[in-house]
């Protein structure tokens, strides 16, 4: 017997879909991973003990580096990864198949990932010009503590974005590999679409205020090319005989997990920037 959907496309991400945070990692083991962290990131900036300028740079990293794992899990990353991996259609025109569609979703990530992150380091470099490295690294270290504790479930914190999920239309009128393409060029700036992670507050402040283009540009394509690692799993998922459907409910799992593990890292960070401070 064969399912029909008849419902109209979603246009809207649906968080009730994923487990709540509470019933995929207990408070004990939220609190703990955020206790750890911040031991960890302490115990790393007395050992290196790096000036302010130094400190705020290596946050930046950091951030970038888990926003690239943390960003990916959203209704937008799964439908990416559905048009990258799915198989080519039969009688459909086009020599397009999933590693070609990745690789034009990559590129058109990164495209608009690294002019973004360019950018905002440019406006950084005018904007934080006069501003004490001590003052920005203080600052920094107070958002990355409130949203860390955010993403553990411990306090809320507003999140401004744009709700809007990916335009999915597209993939009923356009080329599997121009939909892939474009679905990239959208999600590179991180800001069009629904912001998943904290993570990606704190990367932007810190490029704001080192104020590096290159550096800029470096972290956004790093998390450009992170968020392509839902399309990367789903391939591989689904060339060992694996089913979309299965793989959602798999990652539907793993992001709650996963945002245990991003809100201690911001915390660990947010120690590591501290106590660089003293």
């Amino acid at each position: 017997m064969t399912t029909v959907l008849t419902h109209e496309p979603i246009s809207t991400d649906l968080p009730d879909i994923r487990p709540t945070l509470a019933g995929a990692v207990s408070t004990t083991a939220r609190l703990g991973l955020a206790v750890g962290a911040a031991v960890a990131g302490a115990g790393a900036a007395t050992l290196a003990a790096p000036t302010a300028a130094t400190a705020l740079t290596a946050a930046v990293v950091g951030a970038g580096l888990v926003t690239s794992l943390a960003a990916n899990w959203s209704t937008c990353g799964m439908s990416v990864a559905g048009v990258v991996a799915a198989p080519k259609q039969p009688g459909r025109k086009g020599a397009s198949t999933p590693v070609r569609r990745l690789g034009w979703h990559a590129l058109g990530s990164v495209t608009t990932g690294a002019v973004t992150g360019a950018a905002l380091g440019a406006l950084g470099s005018v904007t934080a010009a006069n501003l004490s490295p001590l003052w920005l690294l203080f600052g920094w270290a107070v958002f990355a503590l409130a949203y860390g504790l955010h993403e553990i479930g411990v306090v809320s914190m507003p999140a401004p974005m744009r709700r809007q999920q990916l335009p999915r239309h597209l993939r009923r009128t356009m080329s599997p590999w121009k939909v892939s393409l474009l679905f990239g060029a959208i999600i590179g700036p991180g800001f069009l679409i629904f912001i998943r992670s904290s993570a990606y507050y704190l990367l932007v402040l810190g490029v704001l205020a080192v104020g590096s283009p290159a550096l800029g540009a470096a972290m956004f394509t790093v998390v450009s090319l992170g968020r392509c690692m839902p399309s990367v799993a789903a391939i591989a998922h689904t060339r060992r005989g694996g089913s979309m459907p299965g793989f959602l409910s798999v990652m539907c799992v793993v992001d709650r997990r996963v945002q245990a593990v991003t809100g201690a890292a911001l915390v660990g960070l947010a120690a590591f920037a501290a106590i660089s401070l003293i």
